[in-house]
């Protein structure tokens, strides 16, 4: 990480027992990598979904003799539209496994961190903070803050952070940046030389930024909920031109504004046409360590990962 970031902050974890389901995720694996790099000393029980279905009470039951101190709750199914069309799958994972958690949490009297979706939200009252009221769009969106709501109830002192779309984990990135930058590297070996991107409004959010405020909220013993997005927001035309110019394909490569009807209409889930947080909260007790999307964004591109799709 190149944002500043004090490593003694996140010392007090270092004695921590931590499980992390959706291990193998996005948002675990962020988890996981600052975890390493700051709080190196932790005890970390990585779970991706091959090593616990969080809808198995027996299952998830099992790691209380593992005794952890906080359990992150990262597992879920993460596509939206796949949520739309299987709905009863959906609500098995999303609110059934996250029952099965809050059970693991009371035995063990462990805390919970939920990272909750922006998809929560519409797009009418905005700028969102904490005090702002979700009205899910989705099935996805539902079900989120119907655990969210689970979770805030049986456990009061739980962390909620409802965290801007986000990027991160390079070869398991499965939001935009993960999927458009290999896209791209495709249509240019094709001899493309275009692309058309939508309009919709979001704020690019890295997912280690995410895990290492996550994790300093923690570390000063915060509960509740809070919001949590880069600073700035853009359109994801806009982030696809920074792309571009990051990757240094603009010269040979153009990217052009398509409506947001376009792309809607080809998607099962609705989505607000934007999500704009405040991190009013995190700023009030000066615990804010988000920066601009395009510096972060900078950051996760300058990889041989990504690179190396153009050479």
């Amino acid at each position: 990480m190149n944002f500043q970031c004090d490593h003694s902050a996140l010392l007090p974890l270092s004695v921590k027992r931590i499980v992390i389901t959706g291990a193998k995720g996005m948002l675990g694996q962020a988890f996981q990598d600052v975890l390493e790099r700051h709080a190196p000393m932790a005890t970390v029980l990585a779970l991706g979904k091959s090593d616990l279905d969080i809808r198995s009470s027996d299952q998830v039951l099992s790691i209380a003799d593992f005794r952890p101190d906080f359990i992150f709750h990262c597992a879920a199914i993460v596509n939206a539209d796949y949520c739309e069309e299987n709905p009863d799958e959906a609500h098995a994972v999303k609110v059934g496994g996250t029952r099965n958690i809050v059970e693991l949490a009371l035995r063990t009297e462990a805390k919970v961190f939920y990272p909750q979706s922006f998809l929560i939200y519409d797009n009418q009252d905005l700028p969102i903070t904490e005090t702002t009221s979700p009205n899910p769009l989705s099935v996805y969106g539902r079900l989120k803050l119907e655990a969210e709501q689970i979770v805030a109830e049986a456990l009061p002192q739980s962390l909620v952070v409802r965290m801007a779309g986000f990027f991160g984990g390079w070869e398991i990135d499965k939001n935009f940046v993960g999927k458009f930058v290999p896209h791209i590297a495709k249509l240019i070996k094709a001899g493309v030389q275009s692309i058309e991107v939508g309009d919709r409004i979001w704020q690019p959010t890295y997912t280690n930024d995410l895990a290492y405020n996550t994790l300093l909220l923690l570390a000063n013993d915060r509960s509740g909920v809070y919001c949590m997005a880069s600073h700035g927001q853009a359109s994801f035309f806009d982030v696809a031109s920074e792309i571009t110019k990051l990757l240094a394909i603009d010269e040979h490569f153009s990217i052009t504004p398509a409506s947001l009807t376009k792309v809607s209409i080809t998607e099962k889930a609705k989505r607000p046409e934007a999500v704009i947080m405040e991190n009013r909260r995190l700023n009030g007790e000066g615990l804010e360590r988000q920066r601009a999307w395009q510096n972060s964004l900078a950051e996760y591109l300058d990889q041989p990962y990504y690179r190396s799709m153009f050479t």
